[in-house]
């Protein structure tokens, strides 16, 4: 067991997470734009800072490329787009008024080439504070300032923008690896901890950057405090075609990965597995129920949750069993019970047999491999009727929440099939602590409010909305004309009375086009009108009973789409 971890462990895990890195992982498109526009900031920089004769417009043109013609281009890119590419997504951003007293500001280019010419990063901060000043803007807006610094000293500053994203990194840190950053504020400890892999030039014959050792917090963040952990149940809805199913899949794998990182772990077969619900799913399908065998008897029989739930939760039915464990873990969940609560425990290495090779400060829901249960059209099953008494062990894990199920008197002792947990010559269930359920759904099939409020109040809910971004990112000849027609059209379709932001047309969609070749930009959304989103409308509208007015509103849509 390893008593005292040290700084040297960050290094272990940078490590570990460059040797299992590649172009595959999720990172790569994250690193590849990071750098690309960093490297055109320090072109900038160097512009300004060799040629005081030209105007910062003349340096910015010189030192980028056509994304960057101008000085208002420049600050939308640096300092105002939500999503930049040079730190951590979903950070706060200027206002439009803040925003635009900036862009008044009669100094500004000279307030801009001094923070360009600046090389202490202390200072640089301090004159972004004072460009913010003389525009009369009160709020600090931390985020986008360390965003702006990160792209500025790529070697001093990781890629957590998030003033509460770090705090809560640095408090992780302590916690589970006894690793305590250094530094007076911010800044200095962002600096802190650049310099702990400064040293790292190679891992297994790879070339390591300062892209790579920026983005490794942002990862390391998520492996320590990840807000997954908070309810471990969650439902993306939204419009059809907007990625619903694709980021389930995609969030679970990268969730995996991260625990891979935190365990030195490497993941052959990711524990995921995707059931797409529809209006015969019943209890019986999920949990147990009475079928018939081979022999023409009738037998209890797993549904597919519980035998998912049987197959990841064996590290945990083995913990239950233990006496000497029920007595540490009891009204406690698998987040606060560490490695150090457990390792005298009698036979713990039969259960964990590399359990010292983890810090003592990582807990139970750390070091156990977490297992997804994707459920696809969540809302085109009776819910309630399909989850039946699972209501309690989804908000009550592992044994706290075990329950009798509706077929558990059916199960007479510990050799009888659909046994799953067998204590006190009874039978229960309950969902092991390792165990995500993430839920899609579309809203124009059926609303949110139809879900009973019992069950609902057990999920986290988080809207997934068009992504204009990957239209322009994936079509890259005619991404950014087709994106701008997917903005007007669903702007047009979220204004309209019979419809509304639910009706919205996906970034999906678009997508069907991606390996096609077309004369020009007008045949490419000709295509994608007539074979998808035409198609797809005539459904919404038919319920008006009027085939005339339906009419003449695909002929508006067609219109905002670009295609008349």
């Amino acid at each position: 067991m390893k008593d005292i971890h040290t700084n040297e462990e960050l290094k272990q895990y940078f490590r570990f997470f460059i040797a299992n890195t590649d172009a595959n992982h999720w990172t790569w498109k994250w690193y590849e734009k990071l750098q690309k526009w960093t490297e055109i900031l320090q072109k900038i920089k160097t512009e300004t800072f060799n040629n005081e004769e030209k105007s910062l417009k003349e340096c910015i043109y010189n030192g980028s490329n056509a994304e960057l013609k101008t000085i208002d281009n420049f600050l939308e890119q640096y300092l105002f787009k939500r999503s930049n590419g040079i730190a951590s997504i979903g950070q706060g951003n200027l206002s439009n008024n803040d925003r635009e007293k900036i862009k008044t500001l009669a100094d500004l280019e000279k307030l801009i080439r001094s923070i360009l010419n600046e090389k202490n990063i202390l200072e640089a901060e301090k004159k972004i504070t004072t460009l913010f000043q003389n525009a009369n803007i009160e709020n600090n807006y931390p985020a986008v300032k360390y965003r702006f610094l990160a792209a500025l000293f790529p070697d001093e500053m990781t890629t957590i923008a998030s003033q509460n994203k770090f705090y809560r990194l640095e408090k992780a840190l302590n916690k589970k690896l006894s690793v305590k950053i250094e530094g007076a504020n911010p800044i200095e400890k962002h600096t802190w901890l650049m310099e702990q892999l400064s040293d790292i030039y190679e891992v297994d014959k790879q070339e390591v950057n300062r892209y790579h050792k920026q983005i490794f917090y942002w990862e390391l963040y998520e492996m320590l405090d990840n807000e997954l952990n908070l309810k471990k149940a969650v439902v993306y809805y939204g419009a059809p075609g907007t990625g619903k199913t694709y980021k389930a899949k995609k969030e679970a794998k990268k969730f995996i990965d991260r625990w891979a990182l935190k365990t030195f772990t490497k993941v052959k077969n990711p524990m995921i597995e995707t059931m797409q619900f529809h209006p015969s799913i019943s209890y019986e399908d999920f949990i147990e129920g009475i079928r018939p065998t081979k022999d023409k008897e009738l037998e209890l029989k797993d549904g597919v949750f519980k035998s998912f739930c049987k197959t990841v939760g064996k590290i945990e039915y083995q913990l239950w069993k233990n006496a000497e464990f029920r007595k540490i873990a009891q009204d406690k969940n698998f987040e606060d019970i560490t490695v150090s609560d457990i390792q005298n425990i009698d036979a713990i290495k039969d259960i964990f047999p590399e359990l010292d090779k983890y810090s003592g400060g990582l807990t139970l829901q750390d070091i156990i491999e977490p297992a997804f249960f994707i459920i696809d059209e969540i809302n085109r099953a009776d819910l309630s009727r399909v989850f039946g008494e699972l209501m309690y062990a989804l908000e009550y894990r592992g044994y706290e929440g075990k329950i009798k199920t509706q077929y558990s008197y059916l199960v007479e002792k510990e050799t009888d099939s659909g046994v799953y947990f067998w204590e006190n010559e009874q039978n229960y269930f309950f969902i092991p602590h390792n165990v995500y359920i993430i839920g899609t759904m579309n809203t124009i099939d059926r609303s949110v409010d139809s879900f009973d409020f019992a069950l609902r109040r057990r999920f986290s809910w988080e809207e997934i909305e068009p992504k204009y971004e990957v239209i322009k990112t994936e079509l890259k000849k005619y991404g950014e004309n087709i994106s701008k027609s997917f903005e007007s059209l669903n702007v047009a379709i979220k204004k309209h009375e019979f419809l509304g932001n639910d009706y919205q047309i996906g970034h999906a969609y678009a997508l069907n086009i991606k390996n096609k070749e077309f004369e020009n930009v007008k045949e490419a959304k000709k295509f994608l009108w007539r074979e998808f989103i035409k198609p797809l409308m005539q459904e919404y509208l038919r319920g008006l009973g009027d085939s005339k007015t339906s009419d003449n509103l695909l002929d508006e849509f067609s219109e905002k789409f670009g295609i008349k």
